[in-house]
């Protein structure tokens, strides 16, 4: 069956809130033939009667008090729906989804989100790290509103902002024994140790060295400090007084970050609101690429 009518629907409410049908027709400016025809067509639609006017005052049939029930129902869904969509100015509600590498994930994505999140408890934040790359490709797909990635060619039809660089360093222990051959990553899929020796000269290049993995950046700096290993890290997520230090036969290494999302001819106001405040916040966070 076809749908209700929802410009005979707010007429009739209009007629049961005012009691009049010359006071609906104002409210609605319309004429009040014009409303008139808007209740008979729903009457009509109904087959059956919902007003009776009497000669003081309008009456509901049964059919009528059923409706006007239905009516107030959908009413309070849409007051429930707007407030959860559309809050008042200034508030945000909803959920943002970003993913993105290790390195920025704890150590720059939360404390920049923070202040925002306190500000606006309605806001729910979905937040998780992709080791290999397949960051924009997460946003490409619909599975997160934003990614922090290095250069991922293959997705042009993403929007994309250079936010600034990671430099990366060989940490290892920095007092006691270590396994020097050993480094580590977070996972198999993480390729920082790969490509970081890729951009070392071919005598700083060690001939061998296994890998080990530790989940997280917390992790690798953990493993560091008690000599499972050495690893490659950026430079940022070294916190000051960590028991490791920076082994200075290696050249650092500078990548630099962009933050992805997907193209849209509307952006809802939270969604705006988070682009400005990450893209403000990690070209603070992270170090701009040096000209030239």
């Amino acid at each position: 069956m076809d749908p209700l009518s929802q410009d005979q629907l707010a007429a009739f409410a209009a007629v049961v809130r005012t009691g009049s049908f010359t006071r609906a027709a104002r409210e609605l400016h319309l004429t009040q033939p014009a409303l008139s025809r808007r209740i008979a067509g729903l009457e009509e639609r109904l087959a059956t009667a919902l007003v009776v006017r009497g000669p003081r005052q309008l009456t509901l049939t049964e059919a009528g008090r059923r409706l006007l029930g239905f009516v107030q129902a959908q009413r309070a869904l849409e007051d429930e729906l707007l407030a959860e969509l559309a809050p008042r100015h200034g508030e945000h509600r909803g959920t943002i989804r970003i993913c993105g590498m290790s390195s920025v994930v704890p150590d720059v994505i939360v404390p920049a989100l923070a202040p925002f999140l306190l500000a606006h408890p309605a806001v729910q934040l979905d937040l998780h790290h992709v080791d290999d790359d397949d960051r924009a490709a997460t946003v490409a797909r619909g599975a997160a509103d934003f990614a922090v990635s290095y250069d991922e060619p293959g997705h042009d039809q993403l929007a994309r902002a250079e936010v600034g660089v990671e430099e990366y360093v060989v940490v290892e222990r920095a007092k006691g024994p270590t396994r020097p051959d050993v480094f580590l990553d977070t996972s198999p899929a993480d390729r920082a140790t790969e490509w970081f020796f890729a951009h070392q000269p071919a005598k700083l290049r060690p001939r061998r060295w296994q890998r080990s993995f530790l989940d997280d950046e917390a992790g690798i700096l953990l493993g560091v400090a008690v000599g499972l290993g050495r690893a490659v890290k950026a430079r940022h997520t070294i916190p000051a007084g960590a028991a490791v230090r920076v082994d200075p036969r290696f050249a650092a290494v500078t990548r630099p970050v962009f933050l992805y999302q997907r193209p849209q001819r509307y952006y809802g106001r939270l969604h705006a609101e988070v682009a400005r405040l990450l893209e403000r916040e990690l070209r603070a966070r992270l170090k701009p690429r040096r000209a030239g």
